[in-house]
């Protein structure tokens, strides 16, 4: 299933690989409807920081940062959901021990608990990706997977529960002049790039969703680093959506 949008913030494309039991279309929506208000309010962000003076997105910083933008995000959708809500981990072989995981969402009397994680692609290396990106998403697999499914049950309210593992990848270039950065963006093919970026990672085998936010060239600015320069012309992001716990 192929969903696509246009709007002042750019394209945004989302594909989801086959998704059974309870829930499925619910699921789905929920997904379709974050990854839109993720883009509308990183939109929103650049937009304020430019009428302040001060050109910024918020997708350049950190994981925590991130936040920011997917916590108000998930709030457009629905208004009950926790950050951080604690949870038991118990890893093959290992004592149980306390943690959080990063949110705990209801929908349409389904429940989602989501690991987020965030890295960064340098689209001129497609074919030889960073292996810290693949290891960040096998992270939140990990970190989710040691949530047994007693636990899992014991957050349900509702018809069940999914697992979901969701990686922000932010597209970037560097140039020390900024022409050809500016070049760049007229040239690049972005869905391409995100191709290469999977078939040349572990990431299509162990993720079964994945979206594209290709920015309006309004919202692509050379962002100037010392005696650098960089731009940050896409986000893409990969998931992976668990069977419904019931």
């Amino acid at each position: 299933m192929v969903v696509r949008m246009r709007g002042k913030y750019g394209e945004l494309e989302i594909k989801f690989s086959k998704l059974r039991g309870p829930g499925a279309n619910i699921t789905r929506d929920f997904l379709r409807k974050l990854m839109y208000r993720i883009v509308v309010r990183a939109t929103k962000y650049f937009d304020e920081a430019r009428l302040a003076g001060c050109e910024d997105h918020v997708f350049t910083y950190r994981e925590k940062q991130f936040h920011s933008v997917v916590c108000p995000a998930i709030a457009d959708i629905t208004p009950w959901f926790l950050i951080e809500h604690p949870v038991y981990r118990k890893p093959a072989g290992e004592a149980e021990y306390p943690g959080t995981v990063d949110y705990w969402i209801y929908y349409k009397n389904y429940f989602f608990i989501m690991e987020l994680k965030h890295s960064y692609f340098a689209y001129a290396k497609a074919s030889n990706p960073r292996k810290a990106i693949t290891r960040k998403f096998l992270d939140a697999l990990s970190q989710l997977r040691n949530i047994r499914k007693d636990e899992c049950r014991s957050l349900t309210y509702g018809n069940g529960l999914r697992k979901i593992a969701l990686e922000a990848i932010v597209f970037y270039k560097g140039a020390k002049e900024k022409s050809k950065l500016e070049e760049d963006i007229k040239s690049e093919d972005f869905k391409s790039l995100f191709k290469n970026l999977l078939r040349n990672s572990e990431l299509t085998n162990k993720s079964n969703f994945h979206a594209l936010w290709i920015l309006d060239k309004k919202l692509v600015v050379p962002f100037e680093y010392s005696d650098w320069f960089e731009i940050y012309p896409a986000v893409a992001f990969v998931g992976y959506i668990s069977d419904i716990i019931e």
